[in-house]
């Protein structure tokens, strides 16, 4: 498995959903973005840090940051491995241990700029899941299949009631996708 460094680059609000964000990540050359959905509290988190007012060392990623890397030797990164049902599966790799330990992307992300953790994505996800980067672009594509299932159909009712009957299809047809590797799953 061969795997591919990224680097924050922002986060911001979608445009029309109060509950929802997008954090964005490029290729160190900034060849390719990758765009990964996040509640609208972690806009707010990344925000405190940027301000040049708030004091977040007392905060709790701050905090066990600061107590692992004074009192521990320990390496770690950042691993974003697979999809699923529109959930990235990230994990905080031990390095010295070599233990994978599951963490939400969006956290995983706020920790990786909180304790300068190096980000990484195997190769053949990122190719399947980014998009070029334009640095001054005015949207953001997100692959369908990084939206969770709740979103998708609020989005295919959309669609639906704005008649726009190809996205529609699109949708539902990622909805069947989903529900059928689900279904394989489950047989034995």
């Amino acid at each position: 498995m061969s795997l591919v460094l990224l680097k924050y680059k922002g986060v911001s609000a979608i445009v029309g959903n109060d509950s929802l964000g997008i954090m964005i990540l490029t290729t160190e050359d900034e060849t390719r973005q990758l765009s990964i959905v996040c509640e609208r509290d972690m806009i707010r988190q990344f925000g405190l840090r940027l301000s040049p007012f708030a004091d977040t060392s007392k905060l709790l990623p701050e905090v066990l940051w600061k107590l692992v890397s004074d009192h521990t030797d320990l390496d770690f990164q950042i691993h974003i491995l697979d999809i699923v049902e529109g959930q990235y599966q990230v994990y905080l790799h031990n390095m010295a241990l070599q233990l994978l330990i599951p963490v939400r992307a969006s956290d995983a992300i706020l920790l990786a700029e909180v304790g300068d953790i190096p980000i990484y994505i195997k190769d053949t996800l990122l190719m399947r899941q980014s998009v070029p980067y334009q640095k001054d672009a005015a949207g953001v594509a997100i692959p369908v299949n990084v939206i969770t299932n709740e979103m998708l159909e609020k989005a295919l009712e959309k669609a639906i009631k704005e008649e726009n009957y190809e996205q529609a299809s699109q949708l539902r047809d990622e909805l069947k996708r989903r529900e059928s590797h689900r279904n394989d799953q489950k047989e034995p």
